[in-house]
């Protein structure tokens, strides 16, 4: 090869990586904030009185937000499932319900993921805050003969008993795409009560706590676990991700994902206590407010906001407001000493149960319709239960005061995400993912979705969305359609008409048999396969 052959070839590879790091520089850092437990009514940009919610406000006030939006499961292990992988989460080993304490990984070895994708496409890819996904737990030599089932469900006996907490927990965010990671294992109210860095557990759990709420565990915690102020420990690590990433002068984009401890129960506000006129609950959501707030700050000042797409969303419906059982129940324990003080300035009031936002027995809603004009709560099928917040701030790519109405689903964020940076899916990757940038680009583009099918978090049973009507599948799976109702408890098939009746108080399943048939053979179609037509 000549001399000239040889400077053509170098510089023809110059010229692709000039390029190639053009694009990387092109892409824009994506921020997903991801509550728990937050409901459609709970922003007063969606229609919220009793909470105010400033900083969520402005950015739907500058982008876009949607008010079709839905969680492929009405409770959080299946949906956080679903928003990493593109998947409906009902094709993997968990029908119902949530993973419990010591869970094995719900995301298969191997499997892309929304982290992953973004890393291979040269993002530096960071997660704070709750992952309820899953870890490998080490647990101790010297245990034989307890089976690994029984240690994994239990939560009566101390955790010490079973898991050597100085050696790594494998299986976590690490391993599906992320290089960085500090957060909690499960749910505020699920052992073990400690925080993990990347792959190992910072302080074991040996401090006695209190029992301080209806749905806690009277196990031990680590030193630097503090309830009253979870979310702000968590915020400044999220922060802290952003300063030292730009900080850095690097090159790669950001990707932060930030599912934040709130609004989970207990809520335990301390400076936004009083902030809100809903309870204990509508101060979390202030201080979620204050969360969103503390990142768009973070953004700024590394003057990175305005190349950042900022989302905003749910893991899946609200529960109606502040829990009664602590109250009722426990008003003599030891733990309600803690927790009583918090109602100090609190006063009951119950909402008819027949109304807007209906709260059920056992709840205190300060008449604040978490759920705003749907029925149903988290873990229902009913729209409450999945039906949630999303709104994104893109600068200059995402037009100011943007609404639109599109059907769609947080497995969608894969293919979004992709389409975004420029790179397909492959075959296998986010099978139930569908592109929508650009109904979030132009809110007058062509919806993509035709159907949907969800999965009722804590019945398992099937919800197909197709157009304007909606079906759940009745029978044995769908028992108690809500966690918390006094009624109706229900396994009747239901069909609606969601266009003119939104609060589903009709049930048309026996007076149009032949639409509920064909939404069931659409539900039949998607059960039966992984969708093979193009995802973009």
């Amino acid at each position: 090869m000549t001399l000239i052959r040889i400077f053509k070839t170098i510089c023809f590879f110059l010229l692709l990586l000039v390029k190639a790091e053009g694009q990387t520089l092109q892409h824009p850092n994506i921020v997903i904030i991801m509550a728990d437990d937050l409901g459609y009514g709970d922003f007063s940009s969606y229609g919220a009185s009793k909470i105010k919610t400033p900083h969520i406000d402005a950015l739907a006030a500058r982008g876009i937000h949607f008010t079709d939006a839905h969680t492929a499961s009405s409770l959080c292990s299946p949906s956080r499932y679903s928003i990493m992988t593109g998947r409906y989460s009902w094709r993997t080993s968990l029908k119902s319900g949530v993973l419990t304490w010591f869970a094995q990984p719900l995301i298969e070895p191997g499997r892309t993921t929304l982290a992953s994708l973004l890393k291979r496409n040269g993002y530096y890819t960071a997660c704070i805050g709750k992952w309820h996904l899953g870890f490998n737990w080490p647990l101790k030599d010297t245990l034989i003969e307890e089976p690994q089932k029984t240690v994994f469900n239990s939560w009566e006996r101390t955790t010490q008993q079973y898991i050597d907490f100085s050696r790594p927990v494998t299986g976590g965010p690490l391993e599906k795409g992320f290089d960085y990671y500090f957060g909690i294992a499960a749910s505020n109210n699920m052992i073990p009560f400690t925080f993990i860095e990347n792959d190992q557990v910072l302080s074991a759990p040996v401090v006695p706590r209190t029992y301080v709420y209806d749905t806690d565990q009277p196990n031990a915690k680590a030193p630097e676990w503090d309830l009253e102020k979870m979310d702000q420990a968590l915020t400044a690590k999220a922060t802290g991700v952003i300063d030292k990433h730009f900080s850095k002068k690097t090159k790669k984009p950001l990707f932060l994902y930030f599912p934040t401890s709130a609004i989970h129960r207990p809520c335990l506000p301390t400076f936004t206590k009083g902030k809100s006129q809903a309870g204990l609950r509508g101060d979390m959501v202030v201080e979620f407010d204050w969360i969103v707030g503390e990142v768009v700050k973070a953004l700024k000042r590394n003057k990175a906001f305005d190349n950042t797409l900022l989302i905003i969303t749910s893991d899946n419906g609200a529960v109606p407001g502040d829990a009664l059982v602590p109250l009722e129940k426990y008003r003599n324990d030891l733990g309600n000493k803690y927790y009583l003080p918090y109602f100090s300035n609190y006063e009951p009031h119950y909402q008819n149960p027949q109304g807007r936002g209906a709260t059920q027995k056992g709840w205190l809603t300060y008449d604040h319709a978490s759920s705003g004009p749907y029925r149903g709560f988290k873990s229902d099928a009913w729209e409450g239960g999945h039906r949630v917040p999303l709104i994104m701030y893109w600068s200059k790519k995402i037009k100011a005061g943007s609404v639109n109405h599109h059907m769609v689903c947080n497995t969608d964020l894969m293919a979004t995400v992709a389409e975004v940076i420029g790179e397909p899916l492959k075959p296998g990757e986010g099978e139930d993912s569908y592109s929508y940038l650009a109904s979030i680009l132009n809110p007058a583009a062509k919806q993509v979705r035709s159907s949907m099918v969800l999965a009722a978090g804590g019945s398992g049973a099937y919800i197909v969305r197709q157009g304007g009507w909606k079906y759940i599948e009745g029978g044995n799976a769908a028992w108690g359609q809500t966690f918390y109702a006094n009624g109706p408890f229900t396994k009747d098939f239901q069909l609606y008409d969601l266009e003119k009746d939104q609060a589903e108080n009709h049930n048309l399943f026996a007076h149009l048999p032949e639409k509920a048939a064909l939404l069931k053979s659409t539900l039949q179609q998607v059960q039966t396969k992984n969708h093979s037509e193009s995802n973009q």
